[in-house]
């Protein structure tokens, strides 16, 4: 479950390590969002993705931080006057 300023959306992200690199996707009642450029650094990361919302693709960036089994984050998306949007998240 995701909590925003627009209300709470069930929403669930993975990430996983190969090697030196990580992918990741959301999975939503938007559908799977992969992530890309996914960069993590200690308990930061961020990445890009690109989203299909009533047949129009947005593309966002992410940036959020794990501290013990909360997620605490933002999503910007590129569109004009689009507030960035705070979330937070709990391990499942």
């Amino acid at each position: 479950m995701v909590a925003t300023p627009f209300g709470k959306h069930p929403a669930t992200l993975l990430i996983e390590r190969a090697g030196d690199a990580f992918n990741g996707v959301i999975k939503s009642q938007l559908g799977d969002t992969p992530l890309r450029n996914l960069n993590a650094s200690g308990a930061d990361f961020n990445a890009d993705l690109a989203y299909d919302y009533q047949g129009q693709i947005f593309s966002a960036k992410l940036a959020a931080r794990v501290a013990g089994d909360q997620l605490d984050g933002t999503i910007k998306v590129d569109f004009p006057l689009a507030p960035t949007v705070r979330f937070t998240g709990t391990r499942a």
